[in-house]
């Protein structure tokens, strides 16, 4: 409920956090249609171009342990667009951007191919480059001797590369891991803009697999780390001096032990939920993620 009126359909929702655990976005991909009424409304499923996504500036208002209402701020949404080719799909991000997302027959993510264009700004390009590129290239170890690993390593990280008349070469002003849903981002790109490429990647690709790849799926609220535990990004040390811990060293270069949940797996630790028709089954999510 919002203010004594019905919560219009259904909605999967992630938090997003930024290095000190502050929340600062909510975004929230839409499931279902109908309204949240009391004494039951099932909800009905939308066409394909209705999912659209959207992001909300400010924190959630909790009304009673996890039940809380969404900030109604919206800074941004995405909608999927129709394409006649196959192995495609095209979003339309309400700031002008459109991002296309191609891969070949045999589905795999190595095939993947990303491009981002804005007829409004000619003046300036970007490119979308896969793996960790310029200043956050990994360099190789005797432990990473093979492209294989690399090729591994570097899957699901996307480095966004702006070309101006001023600085021809381009410059990399961010690095997202679209599997994990992290963004790192310089003081003059668009955060909004990185989360909608980092959410719509991630649900494209879960559709083209026909399987959740990012744990969109888990409908729970997870327990934060406890404070100082992983605060990557609040010190900047030297490569020479970072040490053997992954929480002193830039977040990217160990990003899935950064991004891992804590000792024990919340999610094995906590027990399976069922969801009533009124909230919406599993199967209901299911479809709104990957079909």
């Amino acid at each position: 409920m919002n203010n004594y009126r019905p919560q219009e359909g259904r909605w999967l929702s992630r938090t997003v956090l930024d290095h000190a655990g502050r929340v600062c976005f909510v975004i929230r991909i839409r499931i279902a249609g109908g309204f949240w009424r009391r004494g039951g409304e099932t909800p009905s499923a939308v066409k394909w171009e209705d999912k659209i996504i959207e992001i909300r500036e400010g924190t959630w208002s909790y009304v009673a342990g996890s039940i809380g209402r969404a900030p109604e701020k919206v800074v941004a949404t995405a909608a999927p667009k129709e394409s006649t080719e196959q192995c495609k799909t095209v979003w339309r991000f309400s700031t002008e951007d459109e991002l296309i997302i191609e891969w070949d027959s045999s589905l795999s993510l190595s095939s993947l191919t990303f491009s981002l264009t804005n007829p409004t700004s000619p003046e300036s390009s970007v490119k979308l480059l896969k793996g960790r590129k310029m200043q956050y290239k990994v360099k190789k170890t005797k432990s990473m001797n093979k492209s294989e690993e690399m090729e591994d390593e570097d899957e699901g990280f996307l480095t966004v590369v702006r070309f101006t008349e001023d600085n021809q070469d381009g410059k990399a002003t961010a690095l997202l891991n679209w599997r994990l849903l992290v963004v790192e981002v310089l003081p003059e790109e668009d955060t909004v803009l990185m989360l909608l490429l980092c959410i719509t990647i991630l649900k494209s690709v879960s559709e083209m697999k026909k399987h959740d790849v990012g744990d969109l799926l888990v409908r729970r609220r997870l327990k934060q780390a406890k404070n100082g535990t992983k605060d990557w990004g609040s010190v900047i040390l030297d490569p020479s001096s970072c040490g053997d811990s992954p929480y002193v060293q830039p977040w990217y270069w160990n990003a899935g032990l950064v991004m891992a949940l804590d000792e024990g797996d919340q999610l094995k630790r906590q027990p399976v939920l069922s969801h009533s028709a009124v909230e919406g089954g599993e199967k209901l999510y299911k479809n709104g993620i990957i079909s």
